[in-house]
């Protein structure tokens, strides 16, 4: 829970008041009131946009706050790390990073105003990006470091697969093509595309082939995969289709089903009932599983090393 200074600092950001002041130190560093204001602005930005209660704004940004000092405080100490070991980062990876930011803002006029609100210079700004970007790549390059040090064995993996086997069931599922085709709600239009998707239909029946149709006619996504949409389970679907995959077999092509969308006609490929996942399939995901939860616990041992072996400070 957040004490009443941290309140005091979150209400002065929510009421937009330019008020300074020191809220940690790392050794030698100030972490100042507005660092942390310019880290939470997109954040509280989106909050409003989303039409946030003041009340729901205020614990959202009670835990904002706390999570923003802790990125801050992490990546001044990796950020240190790197330039000590001589990273650094191009101008062009600046630029595209803030225009990739400024497009989050709907316009520059929207960016430019909150980064006015926020008393931070364009040059400060970029400042901040370019340690960002410089802390994140010092981060990546520990993490392969770590990850590098890890053999995951075959008796690790079917621990773990024993011991986790809920995490490895199979939903019933099918594997379904479609030949789709668009109808808008007027009701003359969606006559004339009801009578073209018959007439597919007609040419199915007399044996035509489902997916030489479905990648020449169909207006669907999976159109240029002849159709597939692949496998797919309860709730995938909207329940039109849904209700019709029901009461079909392997092999069945359904009549035409019409959706607000359009027509569709399915297909049925290949139907798998429920049950647990092979061992050699869920050996490919365990391995990568088992290597990240290594190294996040590594990588977190050695951030707070790091904290532990500097001197910081957080006033509130």
């Amino acid at each position: 829970m957040l004490g009443f200074p941290v309140i005091s600092i979150i209400l002065t950001i929510l009421s937009g008041v330019l008020f300074d002041g020191v809220v940690a130190t790392v050794d030698d560093e100030v972490i100042l009131m507005s660092d942390l204001r310019e880290e939470i602005a997109p954040f509280l930005a989106d909050l409003k946009s989303q039409g946030a209660s003041p009340e729901q704004i205020q614990q959202e940004m009670e835990q904002a706050f706390q999570k923003s000092l802790d990125r801050y405080i992490e990546r001044l100490l990796l950020y240190r790390k790197a330039i000590n070991e001589g990273l650094n980062v191009d101008e062009k990876e600046i630029d595209d990073r803030i225009n990739k930011i400024k497009k989050r803002y709907g316009s520059l006029e929207e960016f430019n105003r909150i980064l006015e609100e926020s008393g931070e210079a364009m040059s400060e700004f970029r400042e901040r990006v370019k340690q960002q970007i410089i802390a994140l790549s010092y981060a990546m390059k520990k993490r392969k470091e770590f990850e590098s040090e890890i053999t995951i064995s075959e008796p690790d993996i079917a621990k773990y697969y024993n011991e986790h086997i809920e995490e490895f069931q199979n939903p019933q599922r099918v594997k379904v093509r479609r030949i789709f085709l668009s109808a808008s709600k007027d009701s003359n239009e969606r006559a004339k595309v009801r009578e073209r998707i018959m007439e597919i239909y007609d040419r199915l029946k007399q044996g035509a082939d489902f997916n030489s149709i479905a990648e020449n006619e169909s207006q669907g996504p999976e159109a240029d995969k002849s159709g597939l949409i692949g496998w797919v389970s309860k709730g995938d679907l909207v329940p039109e289709l849904e209700q019709m995959i029901e009461k079909m077999n392997v092999g069945d092509i359904s009549q035409p089903i019409e959706t607000e969308w359009g027509f569709h006609i399915l297909k049925i490929e290949e139907k798998q009932e429920s049950g647990n996942i092979p061992y050699e399939s869920a050996r490919v995901m365990i391995e990568p599983k088992l290597k990240e939860q290594y190294v996040n616990e590594r990588y977190q041992k050695w951030i707070d090393e790091l904290k532990k072996g500097a001197r910081i400070r957080i006033f509130l």
